[in-house]
């Protein structure tokens, strides 16, 4: 289907997709499923045509950013790496703050790859890393910033397609006294009580998945920037005017759940999500802030209403020398695989305070405490130790093993 077409079905005809009632027929990856990875084809080991469950492949990923790469011969190099390296998957950023690092009528191609925004840079990134992740073993899943609107202290520049920035100004979020949030050296936030936003986002996943022979969509930033937000005039409104009893922060928790569900709905591949490192601080931790609670993300109802297929906890923290100490990493781990509701967890772990002794304990303690498998972060902060992966905690394969749904 025509790029503009998908934009215009889904934006003129959205029906916010309810959370609680997700069925998953769109998908070929039944929803439902308490394995979604499993293809039942015999490539991951078994196709339990015997009666017994079918032997999946741990999850060995790494995030590839946007800031990473500059060139084709960027993103063929780190392929080649990480594979050698004994990683299975990678997640490849495509989309930072509503703009493209792939060829997109929906949004502008993004400015760090010409330091102009909308500019062509004579290259596909996205296109390029499917065929290199490919050709290396590798399965390639889109990464994708979902409500960062745009960053930095000045306003897009005019582009074609225009950013949507300056054609929805109303989609920014807004403070509790109803103040549009101000640009910054950061990001700001697109609302996600806005139904066209998640049309809009529902949108952006579907050219992705209908045009790159992507292995998945991973979403980020799939939540609201602080608890202070959002009450623009269309999130006031429609709560206003739901009627169903819900508090004003469980309102807001449906809109994420609508936006993931949305994507689901709107992509026939599997789709990940990284979430919050802490669900909810039930340890006492001083200065923790939680997904659920501070950022009306409820990643476990991401997976237990089956609105997604794995979620990557975020848990850039080592293992504690106590058990159970603030930011235990094994403790953290332990708490998002009990919430699992027997789907997919994966450990996400590294991030700049965890040396590679300590990321190669996270990748022990993540197998003992029962994760599905590792997505490390990221590629650029390890990229110098990636072989001591394959040699101390991957070397049980000669080559990197398969999900299995390729």
């Amino acid at each position: 289907m025509p790029t503009l077409l998908i934009l215009t079905l889904l934006a003129c005809n959205w029906e916010q997709p309810d959370p609680r009632h997700r069925t998953g027929e769109a998908g070929t990856v039944p929803r439902d499923s308490s394995d979604p990875w499993s293809s039942g084809d015999g490539s991951d080991g078994s196709d339990g045509s015997d009666g017994t469950e079918p032997q999946l492949e741990e999850m060995r990923g790494i995030w590839i950013t946007r800031w990473t790469y500059v060139s084709a011969s960027d993103v063929e190099a780190m392929m080649a790496d990480v594979a050698a390296a004994g990683f299975n998957s990678v997640f490849f950023q495509v989309r930072g703050s509503f703009d493209a690092f792939y060829r997109s009528d929906l949004e502008p191609w993004s400015p760090l790859l010409t330091g102009t925004v909308g500019q062509d840079p004579g290259w596909d990134p996205l296109a390029v890393a499917v065929e290199a992740g490919h050709a290396q073993g590798l399965d390639v899943h889109a990464y994708i910033n979902v409500f960062p609107f745009w960053r930095g202290s000045e306003p897009p520049a005019e582009s074609a397609p225009r950013h949507a920035y300056l054609d929805h100004p109303a989609w920014l979020v807004a403070d509790s006294s109803g103040l549009p949030m101000a640009l910054n050296s950061s990001y700001v936030f697109a609302s996600p009580g806005n139904p066209d936003v998640q049309a809009h986002i529902a949108a952006v996943a579907a050219d992705i998945a209908g045009a790159y022979d992507v292995d998945g969509v991973h979403l980020d930033y799939i939540r609201y920037p602080g608890s202070g937000y959002s009450h623009d005039a269309v999130s006031d409104a429609r709560y206003a005017s739901a009627g169903d009893g819900l508090t004003w922060a469980e309102w807001q928790r449906e809109q994420v759940l609508s936006t993931v569900a949305g994507v689901s709905d709107a992509v026939e591949v599997p789709v990940t999500a990284a979430v919050w490192g802490v669900y909810e601080n039930r340890w006492g931790w001083s200065g923790v802030s939680q997904g659920n609670l501070d950022y009306y993300q409820d990643s476990r109802a991401f997976l237990s209403e089956s609105l997604l297929d794995a979620t990557i906890p975020m848990i850039y923290w080592p293992v504690a020398e106590v058990p159970g100490d603030r930011l235990d990493f094994r403790t953290l781990v332990a708490d998002h695989v009990s919430g699992a509701a027997g789907r997919h967890v994966y450990a996400g772990f590294g991030g700049e305070s965890v040396s590679t002794d300590q990321a190669l304990d996270c990748v022990r303690a993540a197998r003992e405490e029962g994760a599905w498998g590792v997505v490390l972060f990221d590629y650029s902060l390890f990229a110098a130790d990636l072989h001591r992966f394959r040699d101390e905690v991957f070397q049980d394969d000669a080559d990197p093993p398969r999900m299995g749904w390729r």
